[in-house]
């Protein structure tokens, strides 16, 4: 699984919320909630050293300076278990802007079980709060969905899913839900391995982190907090 294969699509064209015919002409209805770019997303992200002393970064993507299109490319409910989990897309869903970052832990044989391996943080933003609520249930619902498939892990690895348990939950008040998935990674160890992760929907935003660990603690709802904040504060 993740270290996932990293994909970002851009529309031909760009979203543009300040059309001057546009604000005359609609001046009665309510105002769209306020966008950012992906540079902007990016730069809000959580540094990896964040998420534990011994950990580094290994990559990181957005989706530009310019917000993209809400034409939805790829379906959540059609994509096999293995493609939607080890890849990681943006500008597809029918965001209008993404950032994510992937780290990892080199030190993590002379700390296993106790040791994230690999991890990652995203932000997904959509036009509406009903589109990035929408999306958020696809995505509970394709974890629920997938108890049992086989995926790469590591680009060396075939990690196979066995089991799935997927938790409502909060998250400073932000509806939130946690994914744990018992793995066993064929040619890797025979103790327990886990997939991890927390998502949350706040606003027009969806959130995540991920954890491939020895153990399944949940990923932090601390850090996910001052994740979310640091996103909210870029919206006047």
């Amino acid at each position: 699984m993740k270290v996932k294969i990293v994909g970002v699509l851009l529309a031909a064209a760009a979203l543009s919320f300040t059309t001057a015919g546009s604000a005359a002409a609609h001046s009665a209805e309510p105002a769209a909630p306020p966008q950012v770019n992906g540079v902007r997303l990016q730069a809000a992200m959580l540094p990896p050293s964040s998420f534990g002393t011994d950990v580094s970064f290994v990559q990181a993507l957005n989706s530009g300076s310019k917000l993209t299109s809400t034409h939805i490319k790829d379906h959540v409910s059609s994509m096999s278990c293995a493609n939607f989990e080890d890849t990681t897309r943006i500008s597809v869903w029918g965001d209008t802007a993404g950032a994510y970052l992937n780290y990892q832990n080199p030190h993590w044989q002379s700390q296993y079980p106790n040791a994230i391996l690999f991890g990652d943080e995203e932000v997904l933003q959509f036009a509406t709060v009903a589109s990035a609520t929408t999306f958020y249930g696809q995505v509970r619902a394709k974890f629920a969905a997938c108890g049992s498939f086989s995926e790469p892990f590591d680009r060396i690895f075939t990690a196979t899913v066995q089991s799935v348990k997927v938790v409502k939950t909060t998250v400073k008040g932000d509806t939130a839900f946690e994914v744990t998935q018992g793995v066993t990674l064929a040619g890797f160890k025979t103790t327990p391995f886990y997939f991890v992760d927390l998502y949350v929907v706040a606003g027009t935003d969806v959130y995540s982190f991920y954890d491939s660990a020895g153990t399944n603690d949940e990923p932090s709802p601390t850090l996910m907090t001052k994740f979310i904040h640091q996103v909210q504060a870029l919206y006047p």
